[in-house]
């Protein structure tokens, strides 16, 4: 008999689940109720999410929303969000990392899905790092179906400037700062929208949040989202939009120019001085995302971010087909 009970969840564990989620081993902001009520009603009838209970005590939790496509229940963790999965309190053994995958494929299989996506936290958000739970999806039948990049700087060392950024980074910061490229920290997110409108209307996208989607964010969590603004007199020319994962991470989801200031290296000058203030905020990473699709390298973007002391570790999304 299974020591651990696999439940829904109810609001009543509202509270109790976003305090685990920041104690935990492995958790990040994406996996937070209070950040994914951003999205509204958006996937409300779809959430499903799970808790293990030890006792009466959470063990794990999971966020989770369910899909009807052509006639197949398809699971997703996460849905809305960058990252989903199991979460624990502290590592597992190979014991409990079974039983625990076990109990969500025999739950999966009761309630009749045909079909589990999980997309995974990148290994630095672990406090304490070991494959053995994600060893224990491979043996019981996930696939890894994906496996981006994501370029990240290790902020540990001691003199960042010139332990890890490059020389031509360095020079293109003295260059901005020489043009009287301004940067700023916490900044607006009206200033910081106008650089996004201009970069996603270059590339024919839509960013994945709206306005007042990164509005509410900045303004509920401004301790986990905001907007960094490089300036030429009072023109934004140039933004990094932070999310900070966890309680030692540090992303820049959004990196946003205009491409007729691109020679004023107003963004490397912003990335260069935000990279310093994330270290000395007491980081011990920052994430840059990812840097290929779909297993592709954007050999660009990986130089780029490289130039600033990035290596690269794998993001990988798991699929599974219940019951076969």
């Amino acid at each position: 008999m299974s020591k651990y009970i696999l439940t829904e969840y109810t609001p009543a564990w509202f509270d109790k689940w976003n305090k685990f989620v920041k104690d935990s081993n492995n958790g990040t902001i994406f996996h937070r109720l209070d950040f994914l009520e951003y999205h509204g009603d958006k996937f409300k009838k779809y959430e499903n999410h799970l808790i293990w209970l030890k006792g009466d005590t959470l063990f794990a939790v999971m966020p989770l929303a369910i899909f009807d496509k052509d006639g197949i229940r398809i699971a997703k963790s996460p849905y809305g969000a960058s990252y989903g999965g199991i979460l624990t309190r502290r590592v597992l053994n190979y014991r409990d990392s079974k039983e625990i995958t076990l109990s969500l494929i025999n739950y999966l299989k009761e309630i009749e899905v045909g079909e589990i996506y999980i997309t995974l936290p990148i290994r630095i958000f672990e406090k304490v790092k070991s494959e053995t739970f994600f060893f224990s999806f491979l043996e019981q039948g996930f696939k890894i179906i994906n496996s981006d990049i994501s370029s990240v700087v290790e902020l540990k060392v001691g003199d960042i400037e010139n332990e890890l950024f490059s020389s031509r980074a360095r020079n293109m910061a003295r260059k901005a700062v020489k043009g009287n490229i301004k940067t700023k920290f916490n900044q607006s997110i009206d200033d910081f929208w106008k650089v996004m409108v201009i970069t996603f209307s270059k590339h024919g996208t839509k960013p994945t949040h709206n306005f007042d989607e990164w509005k509410y964010l900045c303004e509920k969590f401004p301790a986990y989202f905001w907007n960094d603004i490089a300036y030429i007199d009072t023109k934004p020319i140039a933004g990094i939009g932070h999310i900070k994962v966890n309680e030692y991470a540090d992303s820049s989801f959004y990196l946003c120019n205009d491409p007729e200031y691109n020679e004023t290296q107003a963004l490397t000058l912003l990335i260069y001085e935000a990279l310093i203030k994330s270290q000395l905020d007491n980081n011990l990473w920052f994430d840059f995302g990812t840097s290929s699709i779909n297993m592709i390298a954007r050999e660009n973007i990986f130089r780029f971010k490289e130039s600033f002391g990035s290596i690269g570790v794998f993001r990988h999304t798991l699929k599974m087909e219940i019951g076969k």
